[in-house]
């Protein structure tokens, strides 16, 4: 677990606390700018972590991701973040980009910080 965390900050995720429940009272999210999208993770546990890619149609990171989720994955944090760190940029080859039903186990807050996009 340690090393994916460490590969998603190299790469330039941001990580920030975000709410839980009662059965998990702190969870982790991360994410990360692209020009364009923007990449999420919602960490819960070992065994259960969210991530999508929506596009970000305003340019700000301000965007909310209902109706502009290109790609979503759930599963354990592992399988999740090497799913998404695996993902092609926006642009590239194979880099999903039609719109799909967002993840209901996603939380975003209401004005989520997001890193400047990476430039090519």
């Amino acid at each position: 677990m340690d090393d994916l965390l460490k590969r998603m900050m190299d790469r330039g995720f941001l990580f920030m606390p975000a709410p839980g429940d009662a059965e998990v009272p702190h969870t982790l999210m991360a994410s990360f700018g692209w020009p364009g999208y923007i990449d999420w993770i919602h960490i819960r546990g070992e065994d259960d972590a969210t991530a999508c890619r929506f596009r970000d149609e305003r340019g700000d990171g301000r965007d909310r991701p209902a109706g502009r989720v290109v790609w979503k994955y759930e599963g354990t944090f592992a399988d999740t973040a090497i799913e998404l760190l695996c993902l092609p940029d926006p642009g590239e080859r194979n880099a999903p980009y039609r719109i799909t039903s967002p993840p209901s186990a996603l939380w975003l807050p209401e004005w989520p910080r997001i890193p400047e996009p990476r430039r090519p």
